[in-house]
């Protein structure tokens, strides 16, 4: 990758995408404090190329395109004050595709279990940063869309201030190291050297790295052959 920029992202909504179930008579769903780099790079070339196939419906999906985007953004992390909503309740069952499911209702009410959950997810106003390195020139869109339905505009803006040591932190995804750029051993070699091992793990396709300085990523992604 060539060239880097730091970006900022805003919710103008609030956000739910689920990376935590509790359990209990009703399960709660709650929305991890960041905003993954597989959302945010479909996201990013959903808003930047017209001819971008979304919706694929796939039975599995593929994360190796990801590789020929042409460009890579990085899990975004919090700034500041991010707070977790009120929580709110989720039917999960009585509506497909926008239609009533009569038949799902009239079986509740013969059914002991619940079909809903309550969802937590991010206050509108949050705001998150992360690196978004590309092969060329990459024009940022005003906004995105993302969340679960695509219900959350997200505002986009690149950070042209000077950035505090302190600041300089950002956070890649193991798992998009491992099944996308095959960048892993680059990272965790780099981490090992620096004695800044920092991961957490929150689901299978999000391995959290932390501490990771802007040089840090760029090396790790240096000489990368993306292709746009």
């Amino acid at each position: 990758m060539k060239q880097s920029k730091i970006i900022q992202l805003t919710l103008l909504d609030h956000l739910f995408y689920y990376t935590e179930v509790s359990g209990g008579g009703t399960s709660a769903a709650v929305t991890g404090n960041f905003i993954g780099d597989l959302a945010l790079n479909y996201a990013l070339r959903k808003a930047t190329r017209a001819d971008a196939q979304y919706y694929r419906h796939l039975k599995r999906p593929r994360y190796a395109e990801i590789r020929d985007f042409g460009f890579y953004c990085t899990v975004a992390r919090p700034v500041g004050n991010s707070e977790k909503t009120e929580a709110y309740i989720q039917n999960t069952l009585f509506n497909v595709d926008g239609y009533v499911d009569l038949k799902a209702i009239d079986k509740s009410g013969r059914s002991p279990f619940k079909n809903f959950r309550q969802v937590t997810g991010i206050r509108r106003g949050s705001r998150f940063r992360a690196l978004l390195l590309s092969e060329d020139a990459f024009p940022l869109p005003p906004v995105i869309r993302m969340g679960r339905a695509l219900e959350t505009l997200v505002q986009v803006e690149e950070v042209t201030e000077a950035v505090s040591k302190d600041e300089d932190e950002f956070w890649l995804n193991a798992f998009s190291l491992k099944t996308v750029y095959d960048r892993l051993d680059r990272a965790t070699e780099l981490m090992l050297g620096a004695d800044k091992v920092n991961f957490s793990y929150i689901l299978e396709n999000y391995s959290l790295i932390k501490q990771l300085s802007r040089a840090d990523v760029e090396h790790v992604f240096e000489d990368h052959p993306a292709h746009g």
